[in-house]
């Protein structure tokens, strides 16, 4: 669609016809790391890698053959030294910044990661432990799900022996998208007494998307009243919504007859949207290239990704005059019964600011976990005594 849509766009001037290839990336790292070596004699350019357990070395590897690669999915802060990493550009706001911000506002710092046991999210916990200790946070304990119930319940024994954990980010696919895993995890929680407001379980694939929230309904909470209790302790941020949110323009596209497959809205993940606005990236920064007189070589086509705004597959995108994207994020909240989420935060990423709306945080215990020492959101001060 995006490909379909760019050789369309009378605005962009990409001066060769725009293809595309779906690489099929292994689940495996080690093994979708060697299959990497191969993708660099058939593509130009690279959207991707998906398991940022091998973002660094892809990039040096994107350095060597000046290609170009365009990531929502890799963590690494040290990605962002566009001295060091001249061809990597980040298409999305990194989401250990989004974490911090509203884990400052709310003065939680403590924090515990699990993973579904997936190599790719298990790439996803151990890097984002490594950002967000880089930032001076800490990360006590970073862990798996272990397989079966009983399993489950020992990774929430684990997690419990840790003392002073406030925030426990979830490195798994979302219950709201039909994640198994997250479901499991926290309905287990509830039943163990985990869900009464000690922490605040906040689930990490929906910062790489923009989850349709306005005037829907999640199925998944329907005859679940056990979800709907446990789901009162998490905290869902997701990319904010243009006008539209995702299944409308989706919606849109399958009337218009650009899309043509026989799929419901809502049985597309939104990650469709977070593609599409890549790709769409991509082709903006070569155009911005050509327009500047200069070769559309890997590293020129990541430096122009700067100053462009463009209307994306459901909101309208724009960068700064580094290349970052200036987005907002929304904070959910349900209220432990029902099907609906409803915003009660916004983030402003260029700002690093939150700001409150209209609606209140429902914590299941009448109040948020006990805050932590503002040093550590503080870069000047060492926290000392706890």
């Amino acid at each position: 669609l995006a490909v379909e849509r760019i050789s369309k766009d009378p605005s962009l001037d990409l001066g060769h016809r725009l293809d595309y290839v779906v690489l099929q990336e292994e689940c495996d790292t080690p093994r979708a790391l060697l299959k990497f070596f191969d993708f660099g004699k058939i593509s130009s350019a690279f959207i991707g890698p998906l398991n940022p357990g091998f973002c660094e070395v892809a990039t040096l590897l994107g350095e060597d053959w000046d290609k170009a690669i365009f990531s929502w999915m890799c963590v690494n802060y040290k990605l962002d030294s566009t001295i060091h990493h001249p061809t990597f550009a980040r298409t999305l706001p990194s989401p250990t910044q989004a974490l911090f911000a509203v884990m400052k506002y709310f003065s939680l710092a403590h924090v515990g990661i699990i993973a579904s046991k997936d190599d790719i999210w298990m790439g996803t916990a151990n890097k984002l432990a490594s950002a967000l200790r880089s930032l001076g946070l800490p990360v006590s304990i970073v862990t798996s799900i272990h397989g079966g119930e009983k399993g489950i319940e020992d990774t929430w024994n684990e997690v419990k022996g840790v003392d002073g954990i406030r925030i426990i980010v979830l490195c798994m696919h979302s219950v709201l998208i039909g994640g198994q895993d997250q479901t499991s995890l926290l309905t287990k929680a509830l039943e163990m007494g985990l869900a009464d407001g000690r922490y605040v379980f906040i689930p990490y694939d929906t910062l790489l998307y923009s989850l349709p929230y306005q005037d829907n309904s999640f199925s998944v909470f329907d005859n679940d009243t056990k979800l709907q209790e446990a789901y009162d302790a998490v905290l869902t941020i997701t990319l904010e919504s243009g006008e539209r949110n995702f299944y409308h323009a989706f919606r849109e596209a399958k009337e218009s007859g650009e899309i043509t497959r026989d799929l419901e809205a809502t049985q597309v993940s939104p990650l469709f949207g977070t593609i599409y606005d890549a790709i769409y990236f991509m082709a903006m920064a070569i155009d911005s290239a050509r327009r500047n007189g200069a070769r559309p070589s890997g590293s020129n086509i990541a430096e122009h990704t700067k100053n462009f705004s463009f209307p994306g597959f459901n909101n309208w995108i724009q960068t700064d005059n580094c290349g970052k994207r200036m987005s907002s994020y929304v904070i959910l909240d349900t209220d432990g019964r029902g099907n609906q989420l409803f915003p009660t935060h916004l983030l402003d990423m260029p700002s690093d600011s939150v700001k409150s709306l209209d609606w209140a945080i429902h914590f299941p215990s009448g109040a948020p976990p006990k805050p932590d020492s503002s040093c550590w959101f503080d870069p000047d001060v060492l926290c000392t005594g706890g």
